[in-house]
């Protein structure tokens, strides 16, 4: 039972704060095959990730441990300063931001659907969600299912939050935006950096949090960048490029082929009675009249969001 336990509850935090995100993306929502694919990514390169950081980490090995088995949390506070730094700033920071970076920039960030700032929130986040969960299997295996109540609400977003660092900016380079490639190496640096320090302070943290000062450091530290996070989510909506493109979903009246919306029960031109299930209507968008051949939820002539309810475009917009 707890064979299928610590996946499952390593997994769950993951996807629940992908999806949550994910509805943040209200304008032009990312087709969730390619979210779920690079959230698979994340999940992927954490393998090669851990060879590295091992190789990284074998000076203190050989220097102070007898052998692989005794490296764990509780020896790792017992580095000098200058340790920990090395620890947390090039073993954790500079590897894993770098490695989420490569996975997001290598695959989704040359595909069409890369095409509004908060897309890179959502790419960069399913990168580090897919990191960040199999690290918590890894943590749960090796310390026990309890340490996903902190990891699941602390570690798991703390991901998220790095990578918003450099992905909101990936996204305003993908557009082309003045000064955009001197914000993504400032925000990929900055990624690492704040990886670095939440590490350094984490280490610090010797017996279950009772360093006091420290522990308002890391929680000042968390903070701070959730609620950036934040900012850069509403930033994100406010800039897209699809915001005031939602159409009304037209149809073509079977008897004289008028285009009428999705939801009219009845044509008011020459009052036929129209079908409750409309899936074999040719369908038509509302804002420049293309027909959705392919029964599409956008436009693929002026990339409106095609809307079936009633009242929905204009709502939107008031």
């Amino acid at each position: 039972m707890q064979f299928l336990l610590i996946p499952v509850l390593g997994l769950a935090p993951g996807l629940f704060w992908l999806w949550l995100i994910y509805r943040g993306n209200k304008y032009r929502p990312e087709p969730k095959r390619l979210v779920i694919r690079t959230f698979l990514l994340g999940m992927a390169v954490t393998v090669p990730v851990s060879f590295i950081e091992l190789g990284l980490m074998l000076p203190y090995v050989f220097g102070h441990l007898g052998n692989l088995k005794d490296l764990n949390v509780d020896s790792l506070s017992r580095l000098s300063l200058g340790q920990m730094a090395y620890m947390a700033f090039i073993v954790a920071g500079f590897t894993e931001e770098l490695f989420k970076f490569l996975v997001v920039r290598t695959t989704i960030y040359s595909s069409p659907y890369f095409d509004e700032p908060i897309d890179g929130l959502v790419y960069s986040s399913a990168s580090a969600l897919g990191f960040a969960s199999l690290e918590n299997v890894g943590y749960m295996t090796s310390y026990g299912w309890q340490t996903i109540l902190v990891r699941a609400p602390i570690s798991t977003l703390a991901h998220v939050a790095f990578s918003a660092l450099w992905g909101y900016p990936l996204a305003m380079r993908k557009m082309k935006k003045k000064n955009s490639a001197i914000w993504l190496w400032l925000g990929l640096l900055g990624a690492m950096a704040g990886h670095g320090m939440f590490d350094f302070l984490a280490f610090q943290q010797t017996d279950a949090f009772t360093n006091i000062p420290i522990l308002i450091g890391m929680i000042a530290l968390f903070g701070g960048l959730i609620a950036f996070f934040i900012v850069l989510i509403k930033r994100g909506q406010k800039d897209s490029p699809f915001k005031d493109k939602n159409a009304e979903l037209l149809i073509a009246c079977p008897n004289c082929q008028t285009h009428i919306p999705y939801y009219y029960a009845f044509c008011p031109t020459c009052g036929a009675q129209l079908a409750v299930n409309k899936a074999t209507y040719p369908e038509f968008c509302g804002k420049c009249g293309a027909e959705l051949t392919n029964k599409t939820n956008f436009c693929p002539s002026c990339g409106s969001r095609v809307i079936k309810k009633p009242g929905f475009v204009n709502e939107q917009h008031r």
